[in-house]
């Protein structure tokens, strides 16, 4: 072969040793012509912290959230390892099996159970009213939407008394009827 020849773009170089055939070619750190990657050194260390300080943060966070979603210490293990191991891939899986609940949005929607199952609660019974139809609540005095009366207060207790009781059977108060009017009392 002839010592320059060129052949797909490669410039090759044949130096004849004592015992060998040496061959150098263009990649090789005598005279290559490759460009020089010094000036791209920084860089490149730059691009290298910022994917290993993304994949350490990657793995802290897989870590909080195992440990907002579960008491156990093999769970959170288990995604550290995951995401430390398989760094964006691990996560991805670690997103699928985590559980779908932090252990406070548990505790809140246990709690919210609680006080909706819990008779006196905010759940309130509701019925229809006579002459309207319409639903109401059963400690209504009269109807909202037909106005139509169903009760009244006693004027001591405040309690809740049907239309046809003249005393109230809570602090005895007398009240009158719906058609005759009291008579004033004078404070002594």
């Amino acid at each position: 072969m002839r010592p320059d020849r060129r052949r797909n773009g490669f410039k090759r170089s044949w130096t004849r040793g004592p015992d060998r055939v040496r061959y150098r070619s263009q990649f090789s750190n005598s005279g290559g012509v490759l460009p020089d990657l010094k000036p791209l050194r920084p860089l490149l260390l730059i691009v290298i912290f910022y994917l290993i300080a993304f994949w350490l943060s990657l793995s802290y966070w897989a870590f909080r959230d195992a440990r907002e979603r579960s008491n156990s210490v093999a769970f959170h293990v288990f995604a550290t390892g995951l995401s430390l191991l398989l760094p964006i891939f691990g996560l991805f899986i670690y997103m699928i099996i985590r559980p779908p609940l932090t252990m406070a949005e548990r505790r809140a929607l246990e709690l919210e159970t609680q006080a909706l199952s819990e008779p006196g609660g905010p759940v309130r019974e509701l019925r229809p009213c006579p002459s309207c139809g319409e639903p109401i609540d059963s400690q209504y005095v009269l109807c909202p939407h037909c106005k139509t009366q169903f009760s009244k207060l006693c004027p001591r207790c405040n309690k809740q008394l049907k239309l046809g009781w003249s005393v109230c059977p809570y602090c005895a108060e007398e009240v009158p009827l719906q058609g005759s009017v009291a008579a004033p009392r004078i404070a002594n």
